[in-house]
Formats: C-alpha cells, structure tokens, sequence
C-alpha cells in the first residue's frame, strides 16, 4: 500500500482533473493487475488458530474471557432440567418476610485465607493465569494472610537480616523469611483482581517495630487494598500443654498478657500507618476477643473471629467429630449461630465491625473423609449466607497454595505437582465453586425468610433493581432422598426466574480437579453433557463441545477449554461443570413458573444448594401516568 500524503493536494480545475483522470486509470489498472500476480504468487497467511470459542484464542485463560461467552458457548438450555414443580404439589415451603431491610450483604464478602509464609511464594504473582482466574471468580474478594505459621514460621524483614535460629521449630519445619519485594509481587496480583489484603504480624515472637515496618511496606506496595493487619493468629492457642506441638508460650499467657502486647503492636504500626485497621484477635473465644476490644490504642479495629464447627483435635462432644452425619445435622449450624451471634453481639457493644477471617467445615489437619466433598461444599455456601445473615462483614475460608495431592484436604484451591515439587497451575476444589456460587450474588441488603423444615434452610437478598436472589439448602442424603418441590411463598409478584445449582449424586462426591491438570486430548473422556454430566445438559442435547485435538497450555488449567467440558457423573459440581459460574443473565429459568404470580414452586434435588434470581413484575402505569 502507498502511504496517504502528510497534507492533502492543493486544488486543481476541472479541466485538469479531467485530463489527469485518464493517466490515472490506466495507472490503476497496472497497480491491479500487478496486484493479481502478486496474489496469486504469495498466498495470503492463514488466520491464527482459535479455540472452541469463536475469537478467542486456543487455550485461553477464563479471566480473560467474558463468562457470558463461555455460558452460551456451553449451550445451556432456556428452562433449568428438573426445575419445574411436581403435579403432586409442595412438600416444603419458604416464606420470605415483607419488612425493612436487613443486614448488608457486600458483593464479594467471601474471601481466603491463606498462611503467612504464603506471601513469599513467587507462583503469588499478577502473571498466573489460574490464581488470577480463581480471585476473579470470587468478585473483589479479601485475601487474608495469617493462619498458625504467622507466629511459628514467619519472619519479616526490611534488611536482609539473616534467618532467626534460635526460634524454636518442630521437626520438618523451617522458618520463611519475607521481604518487601515479595509484598510488591503479591500487590500486582491483588491489584490486577481488584482483591482487599488483610497481613498479620508476628506476636509470638514479641517486636513491635517489626510489626510497625510490615504495615509501613505494606501500605506502601498494597495501598489502600490493605484494609487490616492482624496482631498475631489465634492468640487463645499460644498455650495447649507442655507436650502440644502448637504451644508457643509459657502457661501464665492470658488474655491481660495479650492485650497489653497488642496495645504495643498497635502503638507501633499507627505511627507507621496512621488509621490502619487493627483485626483482633482471630480467636474462637469470647474472652480473647472481648480482651481485644478493650485493648486500649487499638483504634477502630474489626474485631476478628474463627470458626470451625467440626473439629479433630480430639473433642469430647460427639457432634463435633467430622462426619457426614454431623455436618447436615441442625444442630451444627444452630451451633454456628450460638458463636457468630455472640460475637456479633459483642462488636455491635463496642461498635466494631465483625470478620470471620478463618473457616472450614473441619479443623486442626483437616484430614478426613469429608473435607474435598460436597458436604463440605454446600456447608461452606451455606455458612456463607449464614454468618453474613447475622451481621458478618468479611469471610475468608482457610486455603492452601499446596498441591491437590498430599496438601490441605480443606482448601479452596490446590496446584499440580507434588509436594517437593508443586506446579504452576491451580484449580478450585467443591468448596471452591460454592464460594464462587455465592460469590455471584449482587450486593443488597439480607430479607428475613423461614422454611417450613429444618433440612431446608433459604436466605434471600434485595438488590433494590426489581431482582431478589435466594439461596436455598437442601440437607436431605443426595443418596437416597428424592427430589421434592417447594413453594417460595413472596410478598411481590414475579415475572420469572432463574437457577444455578451445587449438587452431586452423594454427599462425598468430589469436583475431579486432578482432570484440570491432565492433557487436554485426554478430554474426549469426558462425558456427553446430555447423558452422563450433573446439572444441567445443553440445549441441543449434544456435547458442550469437542475435545480439542491440540496439547493443553501445561501453565493454565482454568482454560476455556476445561471450562466447555462437563463434570463426570459422579461428581460435585455446579450446573454440571466448574468454573466459571454462568452469570446470572445467562442461567436457566425454572420451569413453569407464571408471570404475575406471588409463589415460584421449584424442584430442589437433595443435597444441594440452589440460588434463585427472581425478576419482579413491574406495577402498570395508572391511566395518569400512562398520558
């Protein structure tokens, strides 16, 4: 091609265009036919290979990728499979109260949490396709780092000192320093996801100035994404006998003890960081994180909670051990309102806010049977509703940058490799797709609801754009229980609405994240949506898509790829695939559903959580207003 002049022509006569218009068309028809020859001479390239998914490239990583394309490219069908009513009626009812508004509920309040050390691993940055995917899922979502190593294995520092050692370590354990560098690396990732930070500073290992400089880099490399530092981790487990692996203090540790350090601390970071929130104490006792609260020079802290509501560390109470039984039973989650109540109770008496920045269904190892499931799964979507429900601002639920096989069992998320060895790519386990599932909910504000049976429990929130979205949970043996209709009894009438489900045909079945990690010509073995996938099947009753015949991108699980590819039969998932959660626009309606009507009956399987998002009818305009 010839360039286009800088300037354009001075004007010419009439006359002379004419004159010039005959050389110029001979000109151009030399120009074309030396064109042809070329043409015909060098072929034009060929077009740069796409994947499944038109215009996009093979391989290609889910965060770059507009959900609603990977939704439609799964060919959902327009009514949700099994949704409808059964002609046999009702067998449960939800009810949702027509009064003013409760508690908040903030657009990405589910979070993680992972330990301390964790900010000195370099897969923690901006350019790993899979984390970038898994904090996106979860829509400004807040990133706590903390857990056990913070007072056992962390070390920070500003100087390149050298490694304490003189702490004292357990056998195979080893102290990880961190430096400002691994902060700023740690901050691109944050940043690039839109993800709130939450650090904690050493206090077993009594420096406030240490404390003070952490928050000073901090600050500098996270901004204002750094919304708190913790003073320590579960300051109430400092002591648990001579003989525990975990004691770190001597036995006169108590709370008195406690808050005069943590006054210390917070001396000592707010003349570093003015106004930094301080979040104490991360306990599971009431005594501690009173103590915290009226720890004199702690500001306006958030007064930070834990919870496990399963535990192994040997407890005396039989409904405490982690067993499926126990994780559906009623009384655990009245027992998880007992402690999230109480403590809710106690921030609104010191007009603080109130975090939970540790959870999972099952403490201490976190090593047993139903940890990877789907009753932990459809436990950590429900807690999640449920906490938020009484008040909780922030949820973070305790993960593991450790690979799948040999790390925590409880975590969110796990890599590839072994643990000598972990790898760069990263997928969600169950518990994953369920904080992504609720994670997809608009901000608003809680309505009160209450159901007609105690294995049915439903949450609902007013987005104040004419959209409600419930959640409901059904605790009934997927195993063995029917599915069964439900009437959700509202005080608005609907025009329609639309489904996303976590289920799975037993309590113990998994999301299957080592498929994530294989080739993806291995894919071909996954089964046809319409037949062998839970959840939903595509519309035109074909597979979703076909296996790609090219080698997977080893850095990327999270690829379009895996994401078009439905679940196994035999697992956990959420509409019958993983990630990414079909947004709401995109999802199914329930079927049978009449517009104008003030109760959708919906067909719920057993062992599942379910969010409806109900559209409400808009009134008619008044002859007045319709002139």
């Amino acid at each position: 091609m010839v360039a286009a002049p800088a300037h354009p022509p001075a004007p010419v006569s009439f006359s002379s265009r004419r004159r010039r218009s005959v050389a110029f068309l001979g000109t151009a028809l030399l120009l074309l036919t030396a064109c042809s020859d070329q043409a015909e001479q060098t072929p034009a390239p060929e077009p740069e290979p796409t994947g499944p998914i038109s215009g996009v490239a093979r391989n290609a990583a889910l965060h770059s990728v507009d959900p609603a394309k990977v939704a439609q490219a799964r060919d959902l069908p327009e009514t949700y499979p099994g949704s409808s009513a059964s002609a046999a009626g009702a067998d449960a009812t939800v009810t949702l109260r027509d009064g003013k508004p409760g508690e908040d509920y903030r657009h990405g309040s589910v979070g993680l949490s992972l330990e301390s050390t964790d900010l000195a691993d370099e897969r923690l940055n901006a350019n790993n396709a899979d984390l970038v995917t898994i904090l996106d899922s979860l829509h400004e979502p807040t990133l706590r780092f903390g857990g056990n190593s913070t007072d056992r294995r962390f070390f920070f520092t500003a100087s390149d000192e050298p490694i304490p050692k003189d702490w004292p370590l357990n056998e195979g354990e080893e102290i990880t320093k961190v430096t400002p560098d691994d902060l700023k690396r740690v901050a691109k990732l944050t940043e690039r996801t839109e993800t709130s930070v939450i650090i904690s500073a050493n206090l077993a290992r009594y420096h406030p100035d240490r404390a003070g400089e952490l928050a000073r880099h901090a600050k500098d490399a996270f901004g204002d994404r750094l919304v708190g530092i913790m003073v320590g981790n579960e300051p109430n487990g400092f002591y648990q006998g001579r003989d525990n692996d975990l004691t770190i203090k001597s036995e006169d540790w108590d709370q008195e003890t406690y808050a005069k350090q943590l006054t210390a601390y917070s001396k000592a970071i707010h003349e570093r960081v003015p106004n930094l929130r301080i979040v104490a104490p991360g306990a599971y006792s009431a005594d501690w994180w009173n103590a915290a609260a009226e720890a004199p020079g702690t500001g306006s802290m958030a007064m930070a909670v834990h919870q496990y509501p399963l535990s192994e560390c040997g407890s005396q109470w039989e409904h405490q051990i982690p067993t499926v039984e126990n994780a559906v039973d009623p009384e655990t989650r009245e027992n998880v309102d007992r402690l999230v109540s109480q403590a809710a109770e106690d921030a609104d008496e010191h007009e603080l806010p109130l975090w939970i920045t540790e959870t999972s269904l099952s403490a201490c190892s976190g090593s047993n049977e139903i940890t990877e499931t789907l009753v932990a799964a459809v436990h950590q979507a429900e807690y999640s509703m449920r906490v938020q429900d009484l008040g909780v601002e922030r949820v973070a639920a305790h993960s593991s940058l450790a690979p799948c096989k040999g790390g925590a069992p409880m975590s969110v998320l796990c890599s590839d490799g072994t643990l000598a060895n972990p790898g760069e790519s990263f997928s969600v386990r169950a518990n994953g797709l369920a904080l992504a599932l609720i994670a997809s909910i608009p901000q608003g504000n809680m309505v009160e609801t209450s159901t007609s049976t105690d294995n049915l429990t439903s949450f609902a929130v007013e987005h104040g754009n004419d959209t409600v979205s419930v959640v409901l949970t059904d605790y009934r043996n997927p195993a063995s229980s029917k599915d069964r209709t439900t009437s959700v009894n509202l005080p608005f009438a609907v025009d329609y609405a639309t489904q996303s489900q976590l289920r799975g045909p037993s309590w113990t079945s998994e999301y299957p994240v080592a498929s994530l990690f294989e080739d993806h010509s291995n894919a071909s073995n996954s089964p046809n949506p319409s037949s062998g996938a839970t959840g939903a099947p595509s519309a035109s009753g074909e597979a979703a898509s076909s296996a790609p015949d090219y080698p997977a991108d080893p850095d990327v699980a999270l690829s379009v790829e895996r994401a078009l590819q439905p679940a196994p039969s035999n697992a956990a998932s959420v509409d019958g695939y993983g990630l990414p959660i079909t947004p709401a626009g995109e999802r199914p309606r329930v079927g049978g559903v009449k517009a104008g009507s003030k109760t959708v009956d919906v067909t719920l399987p057993a062992g599942s959580t379910t969010v409806l998002t109900l559209k409400k009818t808009q009134p008619s305009p008044s002859p007045k207003e319709s002139q």
